[in-house]
């Protein structure tokens, strides 16, 4: 075995210099890699909301919904676009006070701003995801159809041309092709390219 006798100020220095020549290897980071989001993204929403069988045959309270279009990323690092939404809704049994049962149904289509803010989220591929919210924009219309009172009817329209909705969902990253989720907390199947 070979010895480097270190003696002083001297064997201190060349001590010294030895372990400065050793390599470093860095520590391993614990932080997920970032994937790049996209500049935009196709997005839509589909309803999965329950299709409930009314007091009545044939009467079903539910409906359907999808909302698509494109979403594009701003300066600030949020998402922004403005979608198209389509709607058919059903109502049938007794409302409020009403003892005798009625239905109804509205077919409403028009244009949602969506926007949303990132968020991290450990479930998607990307570690982040997109907590959006959406509103009627203004020269959205509705129809409604039945035989319940019109006050009611009215406060169903209004619901629907007023009403904020969200949900949030995972984001792709650049390269990535198609990806379909079903919102385990959310009412919706979304489908993002």
């Amino acid at each position: 075995m070979f010895r480097l006798p270190l003696r002083g100020a001297a064997g201190a220095l060349t001590l010294a210099g030895a372990l400065w020549a050793l390599p470093v290897t860095p520590p391993k980071s614990t932080l997920p890699t970032r994937t790049l989001l996209k500049d935009s993204y196709r997005l839509r929403l589909t309803s999965t909301w329950p299709q409930l069988v009314g007091p009545v045959e044939g009467c079903v309270n539910g409906g359907e919904e999808t909302i698509e279009g494109v979403l594009t990323r701003e300066l600030d690092g949020t998402y922004r676009g403005d979608l198209t939404r389509r709607t058919l809704l059903w109502f049938c049994g007794a409302h409020g006070a009403a003892s005798e049962s009625c239905s109804l149904s509205l077919s409403g289509q028009g244009v949602v701003r969506l926007w949303g803010d990132v968020v991290g989220d450990e479930r998607s591929p990307t570690g982040r995801a997109l907590r959006a919210h959406w509103v009627p924009a203004n020269g959205h219309r509705a129809e409604i159809s039945g035989d319940c009172p019109p006050a009611f009817g009215e406060a169903v329209e209004r619901m629907y041309l007023e009403v904020r909705h969200g949900a949030e969902f995972s984001l792709t990253g650049r390269g990535a092709g198609p990806r379909v989720e079903m919102l385990s907390d959310y009412p919706w199947t979304v489908e993002l390219d």
